[in-house]
């Protein structure tokens, strides 16, 4: 720190604490020199920066509140006292520093030490010291100006230590330059062997989980329509049958077949019915949404669960579908157009009912639809039963 710019901004803010008290000081007699005193004690007890003055013997004689929060010290402790046993030092002779300043009337000097606070920790501070001397050029006593920089120099003293340990690991580097690149070379052969294991791994695991998936799609899968098996139909309608009972929301079934396909099979060849079979599993895909769940039954039956559907929405979503395949085209070995039909049971669950049961119902349905003429949709219930088309 500069003590000349000390020294000016701390007059400048003694200007400014003046013109604060403007009207304080006209009030104030040019004779009363007491006063004029006092004045200009209040402004130094309220300046921003820390102060202590101190008598020609080193003794402090006025401290302001900055320098009490820095040191710990109330202004009656520091007063009267030495300086020294207020700051103390291991770096700075206070009582050298002291004989310097007292005789010498020109004495100005910057400082940056560390001191004792009154807790016992240590705290650094940057001070500037100007004397103020008498009509015979004497000094009478000298003005101490300083700020806490404890921060600053933890800050400094860590990038110090910073680059001494810098410094070392480089040295160290150095020294092992030879050795250190022989390691890296050896963990870089490590990582690269670990690095194939591991991607050979996941290959095998990524194969071992698509053999899964497309066993368990296989498995729960009929082949020729896409749509799921019989076997997969039992859990499907556990899990929905559980959901209806939790959510007390309504389920239900359609149970279709279709019409005459044993004749088709045995007139136009097993391939003609496959591909019969084949375009209904499309069929019924397409005609459902996505929390449908559509099943092969078994040979040309097919059943489809509709969650959270009452039996008018489901007699609608069957009617859909008869109307579908009632415009489906098939041309046998390349003959003439032939068209193919279906007979649809629908059937709601029951509270406590098992599957057989529920489909038993949807299977009644169908037989009456068959019955009643075939291509059709067919509702019954406990109390009767009726025709839905």
């Amino acid at each position: 720190m500069n003590n000349e710019l000390d020294l000016k901004s701390i007059s400048s803010e003694l200007v400014l604490l003046r013109e604060k008290h403007e009207t304080l000081k006209h009030k104030i007699s040019k004779k009363c020199p007491e006063c004029e005193q006092a004045q200009f004690k209040e402004l130094f007890a309220h300046a921003a920066c820390a102060i202590v003055v101190l008598d020609k013997n080193g003794n402090i004689i006025f401290t302001n509140k900055s320098f009490n929060d820095i040191t710990g010290f109330s202004q009656e402790e520091s007063l009267k006292n030495p300086i020294h046993q207020i700051m103390l030092s291991s770096d700075l002779d206070t009582t050298n520093f002291i004989k310097t300043i007292s005789s010498n009337s020109e004495y100005s000097t910057n400082l940056i030490f560390p001191m004792v606070h009154k807790n016992h920790d240590e705290i650094w501070v940057d001070m500037s010291v100007k004397n103020i001397t008498d009509d015979n050029n004497s000094c009478k006593s000298s003005i101490c100006i300083f700020k806490d920089i404890t921060k600053e120099k933890e800050s400094e003293l860590r990038k110090e230590e910073l680059i001494e340990e810098l410094m070392e690991v480089k040295e160290l580097q150095e020294d092992n330059s030879a050795q250190l690149n022989l390691l890296l070379h050896e963990l870089d052969d490590k990582n690269l062997k670990l690095k194939k294991e591991i991607s050979e791994r996941k290959k095998a695991e990524n194969k071992l989980r698509e053999s899964e998936e497309r066993f368990k799609s296989l498995s729960i899968t009929d082949q020729l329509t896409g749509l799921y098996n019989r076997r997969h139909l039992q859990d499907v309608a556990h899990a929905e049958f559980d959901r209806c009972k939790r959510d007390n929301k309504p389920l239900c079934a359609l149970l279709m077949d279709v019409d005459d396909f044993k004749n088709f099979n045995d007139t136009y060849g097993h391939s003609a019915g496959d591909e019969v079979l084949e375009r209904v599993g499309k069929l019924l895909r397409q005609s459902i949404r996505d929390s449908d769940r559509a099943f092969r039954y078994g040979g040309e039956e097919f059943i489809i669960l509709l969650p959270e559907t009452e039996c008018k929405k489901a007699i609608l979503t069957a009617e859909k579908i008869r109307l579908a395949m009632e415009k489906e085209q098939y041309t046998p070995n390349e003959g003439a157009p032939v068209h193919k039909t279906i007979s649809i049971g629908v059937a709601e669950y029951e509270p406590g009912e098992c599957l057989d049961k529920m489909l038993k119902r949807a299977d009644d349905n169908m037989y009456q639809a068959k019955i009643k003429g075939k291509n059709r949709v067919y509702f019954s219930c406990e109390t009767g039963s009726a025709p839905a088309s």
